[in-house]
């Protein structure tokens, strides 16, 4: 049966913002990306993966992307994410698998949360700032921002926290404002920002016809 394992990229040299990233897929975590709708998250979903694709190979399972990456396998359920090991999870759109409107689901998370060290796994859990409630909030060893609406950031959680100890001239009154080929990086102890190059085999947006088409 053949595994389910991404193959590296031809080996390339690596820049020192690739290698940063790949440093933050050192050991079993979890990965909050957290930006507003429409500010690129996918986008920077897959340039993580084309660069660790440059390091090395990797069991790659995936929720909600919506272009496949390599011989990523797709997952729709929380049973499925528990059942996988020594993996590398990821899962945008994350208010769609976890149901956050559901109250009765917050202990089913919480106990899906919690294994993801003992299965030896990375997850990459991706969605807008209301998306990150408390619970989850805390479970986040790493977290990567796009632009961030302040007043969308849950009060009292760790993203909020941490996005207001940031005071980068991108920090404003009101909102954390990047430019679209950036992205906030928090590992823990340190913020930095890296490039998101773009990938046009990625936008799936991009075949979208105009809403208001001008003809004058």
């Amino acid at each position: 049966m053949k595994k389910n394992r991404t193959e590296p990229n031809k080996k390339q040299k690596l820049t020192n913002e690739e290698k940063q990233i790949i440093s933050l897929f050192n050991k079993p975590k979890v990965v909050a990306v957290c930006g507003d709708v429409n500010q690129g998250k996918s986008m920077l979903l897959y340039h993580l993966l084309e660069t660790l694709l440059k390091a090395g190979k990797f069991k790659l399972y995936t929720y909600g992307l919506r272009l496949k990456i390599n011989d990523a396998k797709q997952i729709y359920s929380i049973p499925e994410l528990e059942s996988i090991k020594n993996s590398l999870i990821i899962v945008d759109e994350l208010s769609s698998l976890f149901d956050l409107d559901n109250r009765k689901n917050k202990k089913l998370v919480e106990n899906s949360l919690r294994l993801i060290n003992h299965n030896n796994n990375i997850l990459v859990v991706c969605g807008t700032p209301e998306n990150f409630k408390k619970f989850i909030s805390a479970k986040a060893d790493v977290f990567i921002f796009k632009n961030v609406t302040f007043a969308d950031v849950v009060n009292g959680s760790r993203t909020k926290n941490v996005l207001m100890n940031y005071k980068g001239n991108e920090s404003g009154s009101s909102m954390l404002n990047l430019p679209v080929n950036e992205a906030l990086i928090y590992d823990g102890t340190h913020y930095s920002k890296i490039k998101i190059p773009y990938y046009k085999k990625y936008d799936s947006k991009a075949d979208n016809e105009d809403i208001v088409k001008i003809t004058k």
